[in-house]
């Protein structure tokens, strides 16, 4: 067979080779989308941001999950999401409380964002929007810790260490934590048992004595990187030491140990 006619053959072999192979477009991202999820959505026209977050689950080319809307928006509530990946785009639908957001995006090639736009036509909760959304994955919260506590009363300074671990994802708007803490220095607080709940990068912490009477909470936000948590504490102790009420509040930054 002459070089010219061999030449032109594996050309067309080439191209057919090519064409079966397609693009890949039917196939999942290489890493799944499953996981807790910090969103935030901006409006084009008046830049208004809405924060959804929550946990979506994948199977195959599919997502589900339940999102929580806050923000500047009018109905807040949680909302059931459902969706598709074909690599490396994504596509939600959210159904909230008189609206529904669908939000069009490409992910990162390792999982770990997604940036696009997104549309909610006139509602109950306003008119038509369209913009822009931006998600980030939020690792898991869980580890050992070691926390900074900063009296608003009475400028103490007390440290606490403790332990914490996050409930695997179910595909609801929350997810539960658990842990202890214990605080030789605090005046209010030397041991607590830890419950709570984590959404995107919010977290709620409840402190209770081991008899279950309660001595406070804790409201932070987290890094996305399940770092390090900033927020406000108030506690009570129970009972209250000798010579008064021992009512104590302030700023508290947790540090999740490697």
């Amino acid at each position: 067979m002459p070089t010219s006619v061999r030449f032109a053959v594996l050309l067309i072999l080439l191209a057919a080779m090519s064409a079966c192979g397609g693009g890949g477009s039917n196939t999942p991202t290489s890493s799944s989308l499953a996981g807790n999820w910090q969103m935030t959505l901006q409006d084009n026209n008046t830049g208004a941001v809405k924060t959804e977050s929550g946990f979506l689950l994948q199977s195959g080319n599919a997502l589900t999950g339940n999102l929580l809307l806050t923000g500047q928006t009018e109905c807040p509530g949680v909302g059931a999401a459902s969706g598709q990946v074909t690599s490396p785009a994504v596509s939600l639908t959210i159904n909230q409380i008189a609206q529904t957001a669908t939000l069009t995006g490409q992910a990162s090639s390792d999982g770990s964002t997604i940036s696009g736009t997104y549309s909610i036509l006139a509602s109950g909760c306003g008119g038509t929007q369209v913009g822009k959304w931006m998600a980030t994955l939020v690792k898991p919260l869980s580890g050992n810790f070691k926390a900074t506590f900063t009296s608003g009363a009475t400028s103490i300074v007390f440290p606490a260490s403790g332990m914490i671990a996050q409930n695997s994802n179910s595909g609801g708007s929350t997810t539960n934590l658990s842990g202890s803490l214990s605080a030789s220095d605090a005046p209010c607080l030397t041991a607590a048992t830890i419950t709570g709940v984590i959404s995107g990068t919010t977290v709620l912490l409840n402190f209770s004595s081991q008899e279950g009477a309660p001595l406070g909470q804790y409201r932070g936000t987290m890094t996305t990187d399940g770092t390090m948590i900033t927020g406000n504490y108030n506690l009570l102790s129970t009972p209250s030491p000798p010579g008064g009420q021992c009512d104590d509040f302030g700023t508290a930054v947790i540090t999740i140990q490697p």
